[in-house]
């Protein structure tokens, strides 16, 4: 179920989702019908196997044996259909309740989603002025992620949007491919969920790449895998026809666990730690086959499908072959299994040697192979937002220095609830001052800029009419704290901000600045003449922004610089004795306060 209409709003894409719930809810009940069918099914057959077997061994006649056989088939026969009916019904149960936070998610309510608190980078260029990661945040906001790697893949982006051009473009391109394949994205994020992971998966694959063979290459224990089984099946088989006595094979089978029994504990580490991926492998296979079947057209996606193939091999293939091998190396956790397959195979050895061998082959492509996951979640879930907002837009690039965002909204603001405002930049520098009361809507709307620019260089839509943008790397000072594990007051800490900022600027940076009411730690004297020196040098700079402040005297800077200062003001109005804020930016210098007002009507004085 596709939309295929751009002006499609969201009580539509309510009742798409709510559709598919109900939809997938009527397999899963035909599913539970079958299951039960064939537990039932399954128990009346194994009554009928112990009963036939029990004949067998009484009466010993040939047809009772071949009716075991029988009963034995088709009883693993419904273990498996079972099995797969077990896993289908799970796979039903996740996307019902994928769809289920989808529409929490356009009423919304983000909880259900990652909110990535750890990749917060402290005294990061702009993340924590522009709530970009934690609860209620743009990356719990966009978060569609299934994969541990795609999470990180996603936060990084956030932490160092894309700069040119020509990879925001193909990125936008890679996701509105990617926006109206429903089914596909949500098979992917469905089957993504099927085992839990954590963050500890991509350090361990770090840890895996660099861990030292115990058997593979050695020539001796290639020809011992080999050899042994040999020399142990022959001796079985002579022992069949009374060539071997029963003790001389005993013998060899115990020297063989012996010798399997020196290498246990080693053995013994690695399959602790790979064996616990078994179930993980498996559900990579799945992603890298929704990935190698699906059809793509934009030239990023095209790439990433295209670098799943190595040597004709497919990713999910190999991938596969691992997880095939682990599997056989579980067969160790039963003992009777464990000790007849090592007794006649040195399993435990063989496998191992088989997992280094594939470790060796393929353990460089691994890591690319995840990476391409990774893209793949993280582009998944900038479709998810298109998709989800069909409002919102999909910013033109800008070729030189020009900024125009028409009708402009926070993301994380519903379109009603939130009052638009344009901003308009046409060259560098261009500063705009900011003025106006409390409350009036200064701070939001530099979240507000800085939020959908971010959005912007990412590659999804922007909560705007229109937008025309051009890259550039965000610089914020919003939010400073005071540190009192340094010792730093919260006015050095601002100054500190300051200075990165200005040193930036110096070494030839291109910086996109976002500054609320600086030095509000001094008096204001010091405040005013302090500012004026910063908003002087930011244009010397060459700088483009937007600073919001109660100094009303900063505004006089536009008589000097005319041309690279903008004067806007949120007013707030008076009516009836009562505070009234539209939020609607304003040009000049703001003409009413209110702390006064609200001092006297709260009776403070």
């Amino acid at each position: 179920m596709n939309k295929e209409l751009k002006g499609i709003g969201t009580e539509q894409l309510h009742q798409q989702y709510q559709d598919l719930i109900q939809s997938y809810s009527t397999e899963k009940q035909k599913i539970d019908k079958q299951s039960l069918w064939v537990s039932v099914i399954r128990l009346a057959v194994f009554i009928l196997l112990a009963f036939f077997v029990y004949l067998s061994f009484r009466n010993g006649h040939i047809d009772f044996w071949i009716v075991s056989f029988l009963l034995l088939v088709i009883f693993l026969f419904l273990m498996k259909y079972h099995a797969k009916l077990f896993t289908k019904r799970n796979f039903l149960k996740r996307i019902i309740q994928i769809n289920k936070e989808e529409i929490q998610a356009l009423k919304g309510d983000y909880s259900a989603f990652a909110e990535g608190s750890e990749f917060e980078i402290p005294a990061h260029d702009f993340s924590l002025d522009l709530d970009v990661f934690g609860k209620d945040s743009l990356f719990q906001m966009l978060n569609r992620t299934s994969t541990s790697f795609g999470a990180r893949k996603l936060a990084n982006w956030f932490n160092t949007p894309l700069l040119s051009s020509n990879e925001i473009l193909e990125r936008q391109n890679a996701v509105k491919e990617l926006e109206p394949l429903l089914e596909f994205r949500q098979f992917f994020r469905t089957n993504g969920l099927s085992v839990k992971e954590s963050n500890s998966e991509y350090e361990f694959l770090s840890q895996w790449k660099n861990q030292l063979n115990l058997f593979f290459p050695k020539l001796i224990f290639k020809i011992l895998i080999y050899l042994i089984p040999i020399i142990n099946i022959g001796a079985i088989g002579l022992f069949s026809f009374d060539i071997l006595s029963g003790k001389m094979l005993a013998a060899l089978l115990i020297l063989t666990l012996g010798f399997v029994g020196i290498y246990t504990p080693k053995i013994h580490k690695i399959h602790q730690k790979l064996s616990k991926r078994t179930a993980l492998l498996e559900k990579y296979v799945k992603l890298f086959s929704l990935m190698e079947n699906q059809e793509f057209n934009t030239n990023l996606l095209q790439q990433l499908q295209q670098n799943l193939k190595s040597n004709k091999q497919k990713a999910s293939g190999v991938v596969k072959e691992l997880s095939k091998i682990l599997s056989a190396l579980d067969s160790r956790l039963n003992v009777f299994a464990g000790i007849l397959l090592n007794a006649i195979f040195i399993w435990d050895i063989r496998q191992v040697y088989r997992i280094e061998a594939w470790q060796n082959r393929n353990i460089k492509k691994l890591d690319q192979w995840f990476d391409i996951i990774a893209q793949m979640d993280a582009l998944i879930s900038l479709a998810n937002n298109n998709y989800n907002h069909p409002q919102w837009v999909i910013p033109e690039i800008s070729d030189t220095d020009k900024w125009h965002l028409s009708e402009l909204r926070h993301p994380l603001m519903k379109t009603l609830e939130c009052v638009s405002n344009d901003f308009i930049v046409s060259k560098i520098p261009y500063l705009k001052v900011i003025t106006g009361a409390n409350m009036a809507g200064k701070s939001t709307y530099l979240r507000t800029v800085g939020s959908n620019l971010l959005l912007a260089m990412l590659g999804t839509a922007v909560h705007a009419k229109s937008m025309t943008f051009y890259p550039i790397q965000i610089m914020s000072s919003l939010r400073t704290t005071d540190s009192l594990m340094k010792s730093e007051s919260y006015f050095y800490a601002e100054i500190k901000r300051l200075q990165m900022i200005v040193n930036r600027l110096r070494d030839g940076e291109k910086l996109f600045v976002l500054l609320d009411e600086i030095l509000k730690g001094t008096n204001s004297k010091d405040k005013e003449e302090g500012s004026r020196a910063l908003l002087q040098q930011l244009i010397k700079l060459q700088t483009v922004g937007v600073i919001a402040t109660h100094d009303l005297s900063l505004g006089k800077l536009s008589d000097e610089y005319g041309e690279s200062i903008e004067n806007q003001c949120f007013e707030v109005d008076i009516i009836n004795d009562q505070l009234s804020f539209d939020y609607k930016i304003r040009p000049g210098i703001a003409q009413n306060m209110n702390a006064s007002f609200l001092l006297k009507k709260m009776g403070i004085v």
